[in-house]
């Protein structure tokens, strides 16, 4: 009798409502969204893998259910999964071409994280990948004249090392060496290597002052690839 009652109560909800109670299920974890999907048709038919949150999911899942629902919020194009098979991918798995299309497919759907590693790769490419990777760059809409004391750029960065530290990274890149762009900024030119200060610099607020597009992302370009080189297996 409780059953068919709470069963009756919960198809009379309409299905945004129900899509909503299942994200927040799977925020909490991946078995609270398994199981209340199974509890009942109505939860089965609004379930959406596309948006749903996946912060409880390894970023490297190794345990069977996270990977099948990784594998099914990838099919159903779920902006997050794009953005982890692209970093697995590109970094780790050397399908650098695959990679870059799982990354634009989650920038295309403005996944933060995606759109700042998908435009810094390309600015590493250089030629007219540099001129696409500052356009993708600049839908960030970060503030200025502080870039780097954005929240934004602070939790790339922090995703970005969480990854790297959960995968076997096997491809490295080559940071740009920067054009002369006459803007007289106040930036501070960095070795193309890594170096203890180059690693607290990416860890730091990173208030670089008076720094224009050019400066500021070539920099960031240039902490992005010390970073990868300090996980990468030789």
């Amino acid at each position: 009798m409780t059953t068919n009652f709470t069963s009756d109560i919960v198809t009379s909800l309409p299905e945004h409502m129900l899509s909503e109670i299942l994200k927040h299920a799977a925020s909490n974890s991946i078995a609270d969204f398994v199981n209340l999907k199974l509890c009942c048709k109505a939860f089965e038919r609004a379930s959406n893998y596309e948006n749903v949150s996946m912060e409880k999911v390894s970023l490297v899942p190794w345990r069977k259910c996270e990977k099948g629902f990784q594998k099914r919020c990838k099919a159903a194009n779920n902006a997050e999964a794009l953005y982890r098979k692209g970093m697995i991918n590109c970094f780790s798995r050397r399908k650098s071409e695959s990679g870059l299309r799982y990354l634009k497919k989650a920038t295309e759907k403005g996944h933060e994280e995606a759109i700042y590693t998908y435009g810094i790769i390309l600015i590493c490419l250089g030629g007219e990948l540099r001129k696409q990777g500052l356009r993708v760059l600049s839908s960030l809409h970060l503030p200025k004249p502080n870039q780097g004391n954005s929240r934004m750029i602070a939790s790339c960065r922090s995703k970005m090392e969480k990854f790297l530290r959960c995968m076997w990274v096997h491809v490295a890149l080559t940071g740009p060496k920067g054009i002369c762009c006459n803007c007289d900024c106040d930036i501070e030119e960095k070795p193309n290597h890594s170096t203890p200060s180059e690693c607290q610099a990416w860890d730091a607020s990173n208030d670089v002052g008076h720094c224009c597009d050019y400066c500021f992302w070539d920099r960031e370009a240039n902490l992005f690839c010390s970073l990868l080189r300090k996980y990468l297996v030789n």
